[in-house]
């Protein structure tokens, strides 16, 4: 299937929490299929994760810019996880998820796959159905590029899940239960936790199922956008 390309949940819904225009909106997906198109080229001639993320941002400094101060509060029946972001280091990713949070995209999904020791996983709209088999398989059909940078998978960062290819981001995310250098290079980190891991440790130890799918719904029920 073709790929669309669309980064917000609902195509002109934005918050003045993000302050984040329509101009800048339209300037953003501008750029991001400006950057699709070079993305063979860019690859061939910077393949380390480093000269990657520079060309990312010298091209999203504005985006930077504009959504820097912005912090988040992720709202649970198990408690309330707060975050903040790294605009510098993934400006796509921070505006991407800070949109769809703006605009209601997470409520009511859920975290649907929780490991102990490693992350507990989010922001599949399917988990919203009643069909547990599909959870983890959803989410915009979008093509995000990659912002891989120095930030280490540790406990209470935020990094964006993606299908299979580098640029294959939508909306799922995952929070670090614990270290895990692996991922390091590979998956964007774009946040991480300033209050609240004792919710996260709530989530991560609570009992799962087959699939790694928590016994009790963790639901996110809304996520709060502010300054």
């Amino acid at each position: 299937m073709m790929k669309r390309l669309y980064i917000l949940a609902v195509v002109g819904m934005l918050a003045a929490c993000s302050g984040v225009s329509e101009e800048d909106y339209a300037k953003v997906q501008s750029e991001v299929k400006s950057l699709r198109n070079d993305l063979t080229v860019t690859h061939r001639k910077l393949a380390d994760a480093e000269g990657r993320s520079k060309v990312v941002n010298d091209r999203f400094s504005f985006l930077a810019r504009k959504i820097r101060g912005v912090k988040a509060r992720i709202k649970t029946n198990f408690g309330d996880i707060e975050t903040e972001f790294f605009p510098e280091k993934a400006p796509i990713h921070c505006f991407n998820f800070i949109t769809r949070a703006e605009s209601g995209f997470y409520d009511g999904t859920l975290f649907h796959r929780v490991i102990k020791g490693f992350m507990i996983q989010g922001g599949d709209p399917l988990s919203k159905d009643d069909n547990p088999a599909n959870d983890g398989s959803g989410g915009p059909i979008v093509s995000i590029p990659h912002e891989f940078n120095d930030i280490k998978h540790t406990k209470g960062i935020l990094s964006m899940a993606r299908a299979d290819m580098p640029s294959g981001a939508g909306s799922q995310f995952f929070i670090m239960h614990g270290a895990n250098p692996g991922l390091d290079g590979q998956y964007t980190v774009f946040g991480k936790v300033t209050k609240g891991l004792d919710v996260v440790d709530k989530i991560a130890m609570t009992k799962t199922s087959k699939g790694d799918r928590p016994a009790q719904n963790v639901v996110i029920e809304t996520i709060e956008v502010y300054r």
